[in-house]
């Protein structure tokens, strides 16, 4: 893990909370007891809803031995705190109330903690990741309105204010929320319809994140009963972040180990003049981010147990919809830890198979997202568990329409918990209809396959949800549909899936197609529904995917080459072969070397790019024999790869200026086949620059009178920065932007310089007649000071950056700074091993009250600097890179608050760094500077090697002078 990505996410969870935090404040909440000797539990707080029913556990801290009273509808219970300062009392069966009743705490001293406006009736846990943690008022689940009782909030929703945290923690704050349009929508839809159909109080136990995995959700205790590799690789990650096992004592002391040994290499490195490594690697365990397993759960879910619930409700799936059919295994590994964590071996959970992202796709997959629907369905097998279908909602990945998934769970809870209820329509609940129909079996008949269905509800039909999806989503009938429904496909002896017709026969589906007239397989929407017209039973709920072959279930596991091949299609690879696709982030070229890139003329250009999938391989060198392959005009070379390759390189001879279009092809080969290429025509020959300053230098206009050239009628091609930030902490070698695919919307492209832009360059174009490429390098609205521009050897040279210096060569290997900051860093991580986690687990409580979890021991720990962080974005992706000229230019903070002083010296040394760092020959290096009008005094450059050239401007914006002078350079 990078550690400081890491500490990036904590910080980013951390503001999610705060606005959590304030969405909740505007109801008005006190929580009284984190002001008094009683510290009480997480959901004990004014506006709670209790349950009814059941016994109710109510638990606090208090100091050890003291005594407490709670006091309740008439109940008094007394229990004394324990040497752990934890007490916890049971309340007997509670009898569900509107009426607002006040809970009062008291210790033997006389100390109260009293909390108001408590109601009592039925509570849920919700849990999942962003589409559980989306509001009403975002969704469509505000046409159902508030809730019932007028002037009483009887819906509300708690949540825990706390961080991830690695171990489970218990004393944190917790908060109801009453303000209905603040709640969770599909939580609310679901306790809209119970609370309409029991008259009751609902109370929502609320526990999501967006961007979480199923798995960090699971407690410790749900992958420990395992049987299966991938579970118990899982539990075995947990154990090596619990400093009491014998699993971290190994992990670590291998660790720290290796992390010495890295440090003696790096030693032999730099005296043999190699570059040395970074050497921390990713520290063992369940650390790859505070959102890895279980992480979730032990810092926002453990803290509400074990509050007295009906049962729980999950959606989630964006996040683990890649691991595909392991979400079966993932399911039971949640819900039997959240069984044990509540001691309620027969805790009632209901959970979403995933909804459809998008319109709906109609061939058969067995992707890893159909896969997870299929491990969804098989985890019917959890006793007093139950499968909710949502396959028929389609969108984005926020999808707005709420309201249905949340009805379907509240029928399906009101069906298995409140079967005796009397309803609205006058039945009972246990006989509502809750599953749509699902595969029972098949039979083939000729060329038809039959196939029977259970939970038909007596009669199928066709119906769609597209045309209510502004509105509440509820499906549409469509009568003598049958034709509209795309969604089955069979397949024959030759394994290759056709388009198929249906016919509804009762509570049967005939199935065929032409292609096949011996089918064998049989598929159903296993590519999503969405607003596709589909199967539903008279409930109008929707058919459940499906694909079996030979009766028996198919998964890519088992079926050959574990893709499917569909008729008319392109034979697609499996994810674990598709080279294509896991090289997909190779940054093969650096970002300059792309379609319509202008090279520099009458000099050599080295081309270079990585051979490391960025993200992907980056650490590890491809497995087989590995080539580049190179090929420019006539130019043609092969670079073998080998396993300490980072990068390549090839120098182009000089050409001559041309508007002649080349082509330059690169390709990655593995084992003799292309596993990536990239291809960039329309390059040609002429003068390069580099410019870089803020962003308001591209908008400048000449208010000095100096010539601003029109368009010269010659080729005129700039490259922008398109990524939405310009510097990061972090060294990005081969793009601008985040990604290191070559196409996205914020990758940096050659196109026609227009605007003032690419008034340089047609000024150059005119006088030269050649073509002339300009890299614009701008900053997003950031006026960095010159250190932020500066490499890490520009810095050294500066005495006045000597603290910057050391800073960044404390997370740069192959110096004493490095190596005395890691064994800081060993040293740390030691300490927070024997003291600072065990006295966490001890008291469950984070000791100095930060978020648990967000000051674990890092490399970047003491780095505070804003040193090269532009320069790790803006400049190094560019580097080698044959050049005209540099223009950097000036802006008014690099000479206030005492930098005018120290800009002679830091710009001389970043000039002399950047000339070097680009390549043969040497670029000329123009820089703006401020006439005495502007700034009366500052320190002028002096040691600027090779040739450079200071543009005085009388105004900022001055655009027209900087041109006419580079200009005129470049003619001479």
């Amino acid at each position: 893990m990078n550690n400081r990505i890491g500490k990036c996410i904590v910080c980013l969870f951390a503001m999610v909370v705060l606005a959590n935090q304030s969405i909740c404040s505007e109801d008005d909440v006190s929580v009284q007891a984190a002001k008094l000797p009683t510290e009480l539990g997480t959901p004990f707080a004014d506006n709670a809803i209790l349950q009814q029913g059941m016994k109710v556990p109510v638990w606090g801290w208090s100091n050890p031995g003291t005594g407490i009273t709670v006091e309740f509808q008439g109940q008094k219970k007394t229990i004394k705190a324990g040497d752990n300062q934890k007490w916890m009392v049971e309340l007997d069966p509670l009898k569900a109330s509107f009426e607002p009743a006040t809970m009062t705490i008291t210790e033997s001293s006389g100390a109260k903690v009293v909390i108001t406006n408590i109601l009592v009736g039925e509570v849920w846990l919700a849990s999942g990741q962003s589409n559980m943690n989306r509001p009403v008022s975002k969704t469509d689940v505000g046409v159902l309105g508030p809730p019932t009782r007028a002037g009483l909030a009887t819906i509300r929703q708690c949540n825990a204010a706390s961080s991830p945290a690695m171990h489970p923690i218990e004393r944190v704050r917790g908060v109801w929320s009453t303000n209905w349009m603040t709640l969770n929508a599909i939580s609310y839809s679901f306790a809209h319809k119970l609370q309409e159909e029991l008259d009751v109080p609902v109370g929502i136990v609320h526990c999501a994140v967006g961007e979480t995995s199923i798995r960090t959700w699971t407690p410790r205790c749900g992958f420990a009963e395992g049987q299966d590799e991938y579970t118990k690789e899982i539990y075995q990650g947990i154990l090596k972040t619990d400093p009491t096992t014998p699993e971290h004592k190994k992990a670590w002391g291998d660790f720290y180990q290796g992390i010495e040994d890295g440090l003696a290499k790096n030693k032999e490195l730099v005296a043999q003049g190699k570059e040395a490594k970074r050497i921390t690697g990713q520290p063992p365990g369940n650390m790859a981010s505070t959102r890895d397993n279980t992480w979730m759960f032990n810092g926002m879910m453990h803290p509400m147990t074990p509050y007295a619930i009906r049962g729980a409700l999950w959606n989630q799936g964006y996040h683990s919809m890649y691991e595909g059919i392991v979400y079966y295994n993932n399911l039971h590994s949640l819900i039997t830890g959240w069984r044990k964590e509540w001691n309620r071996p027969d805790l009632p959970v209901y959970f979403h198979q995933f909804y459809t992202p998008g319109e709906g796709d109609l061939s058969p997959s067995l992707a890893p997202v159909a896969e997870m629907r299929l491990g969804t369905w098989l985890a019917r097998d959890i006793p007093n568990a139950d499968m909710v279908i949502q396959i028929d909602i389609g969108g984005e990945i926020h999808y707005k329409n709420k309201a249905l998934p949340g009805l379907r769970f509240a029928n399906m809870a009101l069906k298995k918990q409140y079967p005796q209820t009397v309803l609205k329509n006058g039945k009972k609940a246990a006989d509502l209809v809750v599953h749509g129909p699902m595969f029972k079996s098949y039979k083939v008949d000729g060329n038809q396959v039959i196939v029977e269905l259970e939970h038909t509800d007596g009669d199928l039909l066709v119906a769609e949800t597209g045309t209510q999806r502004s509105k509440i989503a509820e499906p549409t009938i469509i009568p003598n549909g049958e034709d509209k429904v795309k969604l089955f496909y069979l397949a024959g002896e030759d394994r290759v899936w056709h388009p198929a017709s249906m016919k509804i026969s009762g509570e049967k589906v005939i199935v065929t197609s032409p292609g096949v007239p011996k089918p064998r397989g049989i598929s159903y929407a296993t590519g999503g529904v969405a607003w596709q017209p589909n199967l539903y039973n008279r409930a109008l709920l929707p058919t459940a995917p499906f694909i079996y072959y030979d009766n028996k279930l198919v998964t890519s596991k088992d079926w050959p080459g574990s893709v499917l091949k569909i008729a008319g299609q392109k034979e697609e690879l499996p994810d674990s072969e598709n080279k294509e696709l896991q090289f997909r982030n190779l940054p093969l070229l650096s970002g300059q070397f792309r379609e319509d890139a202008v090279f520099q003329a009458d000099a050599p250009v080295t081309i270079w790019g990585s051979v490391r999938a960025w993200g992907i391989h980056q650490d590890q060198p491809e497995k087989g024999v590995c080539k580049v392959l190179f090929e420019f005009g006539d130019l043609k070379k092969t670079i073998d790869v080998t396993p300490e390759m980072r990068e390549w390189q090839v120098v182009v001879p000089p050409m001559k200026a041309s508007a002649e279009p080349r082509t330059l092809k690169v390709a990655f080969t593995q084992d003799g086949k292309v596993v990536h290429e990239r291809v960039c025509p329309n390059i040609v020959y002429g003068d390069v620059f580099y410019v870089a300053g803020p962003s308001q230098a591209q908008k400048a206009k000449s208010k000095s009178g100096a010539s601003v050239a029109q368009p010269s009628g010659q080729i005129v091609r700039m490259m922008l920065n398109r990524s939405k930030r310009s510097a990061q902490s972090l060294q990005f070698r081969y793009t601008v932007s985040v990604s290191t695919k070559s196409n996205t919307s914020n990758s940096s492209i050659w196109e026609d310089a227009s605007g003032e832009p690419g008034t340089l360059g047609h000024a150059i174009a005119a006088k030269t007649k050649r073509p002339v490429g300009i890299i614009f390098m701008e900053t997003k609205g950031e006026k960095p000071p010159l250190k932020d521009w500066m490499p890490l050897e520009a810095i050294k040279q500066v005495p006045g950056l000597i603290d910057d210096y050391k800073q960044l060569a404390s997370i740069h290997p192959g110096n004493e700074f490095y190596d005395a900051n890691v064994r800081r860093y060993v040293a740390d991580w030691k300490k927070y091993w024997s003291e600072y986690v065990p006295q966490m687990i001890a008291t469950a409580k984070v000791p100095d009250g930060a978020p648990w979890g967000a000051e674990y021991p890092t490399l970047g720990a003491g780095v505070n600097t804003t040193a090269s962080s532009t320069w790790n974005v803006s400049v190094l992706s560019f580097t080698p890179a044959s050049l005209k000229g540099v223009i950097f230019l000036g802006y008014p903070e690099l000479f206030k608050d005492g930098r005018e002083k120290t800009f002679g010296p830091e710009l001389t040394a970043m000039a002399n760094c950047w000339k070097a760092r680009f390549s043969e020959p040497d670029p000329h290096f123009f820089y703006t500077v401020p006439a005495k009008a502007l700034v009366p005094e500052f320190t002028s450059p002096d040691g600027i090697k090779g040739k450079s050239t200071a543009v005085e401007l009388g105004q900022w914006d001055d655009l027209g002078t900087l041109v006419d002078q580079v200009v005129r350079e470049m003619h001479n």
